[in-house]
């Protein structure tokens, strides 16, 4: 028991350090393409008024942030100060960068979990009857519009519900900052979402329906409404929870479009705004915090297969004795 419980510490510990040798990789590997890419962000932020700066200036300025020194040097500077949990401060707007990304980050996820939600009571009841009825031609026209979602870039459906909704039909305003602002950015991501889950869930009741205890099942006489939400649906619940955790994870950074045509609050914006201005730090911020979620996301996904899986509730219960 005490060699059993020592080997899953050690478990969470090589989880831990490969998260973390992750992030580090991520971070490394962003901070050079920062480093390497044209622009210089304090002639940028100095020439935003229109005004020409002395080169003096600009120097002075480089010095003062410490932009004037050798690429491992800035890495390794901000590395010291992420490490004490300070992330900087933005070029652009003088203010520290993890509280600029702590206020705006609700925002997204608010949106991204929201979506998310209304993708999956869509895509789910759609999805089991698409499988249930495989190959008849109610199916066809599932599957057929099922592709118009993934097949549009969000960009382009933001555009279309902005000229439909608040300029041919004016059920929105164009400058929308109250509640009903946050409609039009949902039924954006919805539209991408909800497709692609249709396809995946059909996908995965397929796969159950085909396997040898169901056809057991049905042979025994079982309903066919019995197979699908007693047993069917029980056995999905496993790869849905999968896709359900990858795909709040890629909502939250597919957010970073709609968010700006929208002028949505959030922290995908903050940082496209970031990337235009050369803000390094804010940039940066921004991939620690969205690497940080991704892996939340994946051990949280990891873990919520207990809850659905008894065998795995089962096993643990046994190597813990």
């Amino acid at each position: 028991m005490i060699i059993i419980k020592h080997m899953f510490n050690i478990l969470n510990l090589k989880k831990l350090i490969s998260g973390l040798i992750i992030i580090l990789g991520i971070t490394f590997v962003s901070f050079a393409l920062m480093y390497i890419s044209p622009g210089d962000p304090v002639e940028i932020m100095m020439s935003s008024n229109g005004s020409t700066v002395s080169e003096e200036v600009i120097n002075q300025k480089k010095e003062e942030l410490g932009l004037n020194k050798s690429f491992l040097e800035q890495y390794a500077t901000w590395l010291k100060g992420v490490a004490t949990g300070n992330l900087g401060t933005s070029i652009k707007y003088n203010r520290p960068v993890s509280q600029e990304i702590l206020s705006k980050l609700p925002a997204t996820l608010y949106l991204a979990l929201l979506s998310l939600i209304i993708s999956i009571i869509i895509a789910l009841p759609i999805g089991v009857f698409a499988a249930s009825n495989n190959n008849k031609i109610s199916e066809k026209i599932v599957r057929i519009l099922s592709l118009f979602g993934p097949s549009m870039p969000s960009f382009f459906i933001a555009l279309i519900l902005m000229y439909f909704a608040c300029y041919k039909f004016r059920l929105l305003p164009v400058s929308n900052d109250g509640p009903s602002a946050i409609i039009l950015p949902t039924i954006t991501m919805v539209v991408g979402i909800a497709s692609k889950f249709i396809r995946q869930i059909k996908s995965i009741v397929l796969e159950e329906l085909n396997k040898e205890y169901i056809i057991a099942l049905k042979v025994r006489g079982v309903s066919k409404n019995q197979i699908l939400f007693k047993h069917v649906l029980k056995g999905c619940a496993l790869p849905i929870v999968t896709m359900l955790g990858l795909s709040f994870g890629s909502l939250l950074g597919g957010a970073t479009i709609v968010e700006t045509v929208f002028m949505w609050p959030g922290i995908g914006k903050y940082a496209v705004e970031a990337i235009s201005s050369r803000d390094y730090p804010v940039v940066q911020g921004y991939i620690v915090w969205m690497s940080l979620i991704f892996l939340l996301i994946n051990y949280l996904t990891d873990k919520s297969y207990y809850l659905f899986d008894p065998r795995l509730r089962r096993e643990r219960g046994e190597n813990s004795k």
